[in-house]
């Protein structure tokens, strides 16, 4: 059974082009695996808050819950 904020998460990814969703789940792995098992933690799926279209800077930026975001960029790169 899915909880309402697993539900507000999905939904987010549902919001994004499929081609969004790609580079999303692209950059994020690779986010992820430069990061140490205890950072890794701090940024795991269920910390994502928001993520939001940047178009100008064709990129996506993705909100955690420590106040951190980050730029996942179509080049597969993050800042």
């Amino acid at each position: 059974m899915s909880t309402k904020l697993e539900k507000e998460r999905g939904n987010m990814l549902i919001k994004l082009s499929e081609n969004e969703q790609k580079l999303f789940e692209q950059v994020y792995k690779q986010h992820l695996n430069a990061m140490g098992s205890e950072e890794r933690k701090k940024y795991g799926r269920e910390e994502v808050t928001k993520i939001e279209k940047d178009v100008p800077n064709k990129c996506l930026n993705v909100h955690f819950a420590n106040g951190e975001w980050f730029r996942y960029y179509v080049d597969g790169t993050w800042g």
